[in-house]
């Protein structure tokens, strides 16, 4: 008798099935962690470099920077090892907080808004959040990098297997719980449940099936720790031009800067440069970016369980893609909403920030939908992939096109974030010379949102629908399959030995 588990994930050993479960477990913890740690870290930036007088007429610039080098240090990430790094970098916060005078957080009126009081910070310089952050986001890289490898060492190149394994994964509510944390203890003390959740998940996924890999019997040569660390920067840098040659090779795979990086680098920024910013400027306390995240969240486990029941109906990410670009016009409900509903009171900070949630739904079940399929995708196609070279010994060909694309993402990031932080750093300073107009407040804060939510999504969004007409067959509304891609070629050998 059929039962419930081998209707969802039919073809799945005991094997497979045993370690999806722990890696799912694992990805639970994983995700109610980095949630918490993210968003204490990003509402600690932005309300300590605000707070401090030396940094705050360039605030937004700077958290631009850290924010940039972010993603810098997680593509670095891939060349260390992590998760304790990360946990640990949480644990000296949470001790330099009370030793610098730092308390539960407060709060006070201003402008009409209930913002933290910053009396209850410690007095540590916020500039110590720079080599702390290359640290932990080095960790975060690591982590990234090498979850999104797992599923295919757990199923093999199996499509479909794949985007189920994936898009059964997605992790939730941690944004929600976050902010929580964040309005009860204060963005630094709301970092104790980290330390926990991230040694659970270690110990889940230590416990995952090894696979077997093929390894070259020949040692390499002996290195000191620098002259190893040396050798896996280069490697690191030699497999982002290796995955240029692969993207580059075929348009089966070009299409991937425009659908995948140009996406993700939306998304990112939704995330961790709208949010937050429209929060500090607009709203007056950067958590409530958790909330609009948590619906954000929310809107990618949606986006993911679509994939994983129509994953034999929608066989190609052309269509997910499609869907995710379109979606990212909704975010110019953001300045639209806040100047109707903000001004004069209509709805509360809290609630305006509880209704871009339930908006995020929709705009990141768009790009979850297009991002699980797209991952699925890229590791299925590049399963038989080979690459002839010194480094294909060391890095895989997905490794390699998954460090192009990250590298890629890296590059577009850092200069949005930096230089939009620049420009909302003028519309900050504004508001620092209006006093009891709440309502010019909230208009002249909304103002940058028109062109950065709004404007900017929209061209995004242009850029990622014309990329989705880039591979061959990708006119029809949902292509069977994409000419030239391993699917396709396998259909073309069947018909050829059929005719014989």
């Amino acid at each position: 008798m059929t039962t419930t588990i081998e209707k969802l994930f039919p073809g799945f050993t005991s094997t497979q099935k045993r370690d999806l479960l722990y890696y799912t477990i694992g990805i639970i913890c994983y995700k109610l962690g980095l949630e918490s740690a993210l968003g204490s870290l990003k509402t600690m930036i932005t309300e300590r470099f605000n707070a401090d007088p030396s940094t705050s007429a360039n605030a937004f610039a700077t958290i631009g920077l850290l924010d940039g080098l972010n993603t810098l240090c997680q593509a670095l990430g891939a060349i260390a090892l992590a998760i304790s790094f990360f946990a640990a970098c949480c644990l000296v916060f949470l001790i330099m907080e009370p030793i610098a005078g730092g308390r539960v957080i407060q709060y006070v009126t201003k402008n009409g808004k209930r913002v933290p009081d910053t009396a209850t910070y410690g007095s540590w310089t916020p500039w110590i959040l720079f080599p702390l952050g290359f640290v932990i986001f080095i960790s975060y890289g690591v982590i990234e990098l090498i979850r999104r490898v797992i599923p295919r060492d757990i199923v093999g190149g199996d499509v479909n297997k794949l985007k189920k394994m994936d898009s059964h994964v997605a992790g939730t509510g941690g944004a929600f719980f976050s902010a929580y944390m964040i309005q009860t203890l204060g963005h630094v003390y709301a970092l104790c449940t980290v330390p926990p959740l991230f040694l659970g998940a270690a110990w889940c996924w230590y416990q995952l099936s090894s696979p077997e890999r093929k390894v070259s019997n020949v040692e390499g040569p002996k290195r000191s720790v620098l002259g190893s660390v040396g050798h896996y920067i280069g490697v690191y840098f030699s497999s982002i031009i290796t995955g240029a040659r692969i993207i580059f090779s075929s348009r089966r795979f070009i299409w991937l800067l425009p659908g995948y990086t140009v996406g993700l680098v939306f998304h990112r920024y939704l995330e961790g440069g709208i949010n937050p910013n429209f929060s500090k400027i607009v709203l007056g306390d950067s958590s409530y970016s958790q909330i609009m995240n948590g619906g954000s969240n929310f809107g990618e486990f949606l986006g993911a369980v679509a994939v994983f029941f129509l994953a034999t109906q929608i066989k190609t990410p052309i269509p997910w893609v499609r869907l995710d670009a379109v979606t990212l016009n909704l975010v110019w409900l953001l300045p639209v909403l806040g100047a109707t509903l903000l001004v004069d009171g209509k709805v509360s900070v809290n609630a305006f920030a509880w209704i871009m949630a339930g908006i995020y739904v929709f705009v990141s079940a768009g790009w979850s939908a297009g991002d699980v399929s797209l991952a699925a995708y890229v590791q299925s196609q590049l399963d038989h992939h080979d690459v002839e070279s010194a480094e294909a010994q060391e890095v895989s060909p997905l490794g390699a096109v998954m460090a192009f694309l990250y590298s890629s993402n890296i590059a577009i990031y850092f200069c949005l974030s930096f230089g939009l932080g620049k420009y909302l750093d003028i519309y900050s300073n504004r508001l620092k010379s209006i006093k009891d107009d709440k309502n010019l407040a909230f208009l002249t804060g909304i103002e940058p949102f028109y062109m950065i939510g709004g404007v900017l999504f929209t061209v995004g969004c242009v850029v990622i629908l014309l990329g989705t007409f880039i591979p061959q067959g990708a006119l029809a509304i949902n292509p069977e399959v994409l000419a030239g891609d391993k699917e396709s070629d396998e259909k073309q050998d069947l018909e050829a030995m059929a005719a014989k």
